[in-house]
């Protein structure tokens, strides 16, 4: 806890998947920032009441891509696929604040990706440096 009485965590993640298309692996972290972030989803009412509460939050994960171009015998694309390759790396990152009130919470945010490809070898016009941001609202009412 700060001297402001504000509450800081970071909860690293590990992610490891199997599935019929190969193995999947990720890793990341979730910092937030906030007053009595262990009460963010309280028992109910009698914790809070109509009282709100905030959170800042900042994630960050990565992993890493690559597709596949492969040929079958008649020239067409049908073996390509996805895979998990270590030329390439795909990462998001996200930070936004967020209010709950009641049975009604809210966020707003900014999501991040970058996507980056070594070794490919693309055409003029081609890029093989991707990223891109979003802005995401999000609000969710639930009813007693």
């Amino acid at each position: 806890q700060t001297a402001s009485g504000l509450d800081v965590t970071l909860t690293p993640h590990v992610g490891v998947g199997v599935g019929s298309r190969g193995g999947t692996t990720e890793a990341g972290a979730t910092l937030r920032i906030g007053p009595d972030l262990d009460r963010l989803v309280p028992d109910g009412d009698d914790a809070f009441g109509e009282r709100p509460r905030w959170y800042l939050y900042a994630a960050g994960s990565g992993r890493a891509v690559g597709y596949n171009w492969a040929r079958n015998r008649d020239g067409q694309f049908a073996r390509s696929g996805v895979s998990h390759d270590a030329g390439s790396f795909m990462g998001d990152a996200s930070l936004g604040v967020a209010m709950r009130r009641g049975p009604v919470q809210s966020s707003i945010g900014l999501i991040y990706r970058e996507i980056g490809v070594e070794g490919l070898r693309g055409g003029h016009g081609v890029d093989t440096d991707v990223s891109e941001g979003v802005i995401a609202f999000q609000l969710s009412i639930k009813p007693e």
